[in-house]
């Protein structure tokens, strides 16, 4: 996990933010929290997933304590982008992830005791995909209906936060289908299809070419999240309890995705299909259910930064 500290400035007071998971959509959280408080100390702390981790608890509660009661203007945020699970993932794989996810729950709150009500804030990455898979033209009012134990999983993380008021504010983030890349993250169908291309491989696609999902890029994400912990340094009386879905508005299927691939490389890509897919529901949702003030990098623009991210980190000895 990452501990991230900022000093006061002449426009903002000091803070905290702790980020459990540092992969994909962790990295540019942290990245975009760093270009809004330019003098933030960034510190790696352990973290043991597989256990309590009480040792390295009270390590972090230290930390953080000692930045935030040296300051009574001081704010915390707790961001959690972590999980190991995915839409394979078992029941018993979902508890051990919700064990973990109640642990942090239970630091930040004992952290929090330090720092006012109005002056805290949960942030908590769900899962759109997991939440509402099978369901097209998602709007404000869809209701969650999980069809695995990956979204039952996520529901629950999702109950435990919004019933939680001594969290102090919180918000419950509800991303689509994300993409991107970075080094030391697990790899998505579109980095995954772009390195394939790039080094003239096979592909293999665990789903349907029609399959229409909808998908957002992960730097999107990190500056919304950013913009939300200024908010509750900038607006401290936003309401407790909000939960928004990050989507594009903009259903493509992966057959388009191949396509725009494949002419911003000029090569064509090859692909094996799974005969018996287990993820090739379809999962698209409305513009007009898109939270105020976020704006998602168009497809096309998004595809080209992936594709490009990812031949500089093959041409740097990455393991594509």
């Amino acid at each position: 996990m990452i501990l991230l500290d900022w000093g006061r400035t002449t426009r903002h007071p000091p803070g905290v933010a702790l980020i459990f998971g540092t992969g994909l959509i962790g990295g540019t959280i942290c990245d975009a929290l760093q270009r809004k408080f330019p003098n933030a100390r960034k510190r790696r702390m352990p973290w043991s997933w597989s256990s309590l981790g009480i040792n390295e608890a009270e390590d972090i509660e230290a930390a953080a304590k000692a930045i935030l009661t040296a300051d009574t203007d001081a704010h915390f945020a707790t961001i959690w982008s972590a999980g190991s699970s995915g839409f394979g993932t078992d029941k018993v794989g979902m508890n051990a992830e919700l064990a973990a996810f109640e642990a942090v729950l239970t630091l930040s709150k004992k952290i929090g005791r330090f720092v006012p009500d109005n002056q805290r804030s949960f942030i908590h990455t769900s899962s759109a995909g997991g939440l509402f898979e099978g369901q097209i033209a998602c709007g404000k009012m869809a209701q969650p209906a999980p069809l695995r134990p990956y979204g039952e999983g996520k529901l629950a993380q999702e109950q435990l936060v919004e019933h939680d008021e001594s969290l102090g504010q919180r918000y419950v983030l509800r991303p689509s289908s994300v993409y991107g890349y970075a080094a030391s993250a697990r790899r998505g169908l579109l980095a995954v299809l772009a390195a394939a291309a790039l080094k003239r491989h096979t592909a293999t696609i665990m789903g349907a070419l029609t399959t229409q999902r909808d998908y957002i890029y992960a730097p999107d994400i990190g500056r919304f999240v950013a913009n939300l912990v200024m908010n509750v340094v900038e607006c401290p009386a936003a309401p407790k309890v909000q939960s928004m879905l990050l989507a594009s508005g903009r259903p493509a299927t992966i057959f388009e995705i191949i396509n725009i691939i494949e002419n911003r490389l000029d090569r064509p890509l090859l692909v094996k299909i799974d005969p018996k897919p287990d993820n090739a529901r379809h999962n698209t949702f409305l513009t007009s259910a898109l939270p105020t003030g976020f704006r998602p990098t168009s497809l096309h623009e998004g595809v080209a930064l992936t594709v490009s991210l990812v031949s500089h980190g093959l041409q740097t000895g990455a393991k594509l």
